[in-house]
């Protein structure tokens, strides 16, 4: 998996909207951005209108203009109980493949 797919990009955008939710934060823009994550502005709108439409955030406006730019305001960002849920279960999935890859290594056949 690349550090630019979707699914590690929506990990690291939702860990970092929780964060700013246990710290009492509002996200930062200049944190909160394409250029953080090494991806193209489309692919970041993209990912927060999925993660919107998914339920995972909040607070997130996307536009496109008529020339085609997006207009991305996340200055109300925020993450929904859903994406607590997601965050916590990928966790989880993270920690059994770590132990079934360990439990292969010293498996004979496995």
């Amino acid at each position: 998996m690349s550090n630019n797919d979707f699914f590690t990009v929506a990990y690291k955008v939702l860990s970092y909207l929780k964060w700013c939710y246990e710290n009492g934060k509002s996200p930062d823009v200049d944190i909160l951005n394409a250029d953080t994550f090494n991806i193209s502005k489309v692919q970041f709108g993209n990912t927060l209108k999925m993660l919107k439409d998914h339920g995972y955030i909040d607070g997130v406006s996307i536009t496109r203009t008529l020339n085609g730019t997006l207009v991305i305001a996340i200055s109300n960002a925020s993450i929904t109980v859903e994406g607590l849920q997601y965050l916590a279960e990928n966790s989880m999935m993270k920690k059994a493949y770590n132990v079934l890859k360990e439990v292969k290594d010293w498996l004979p056949g496995f």
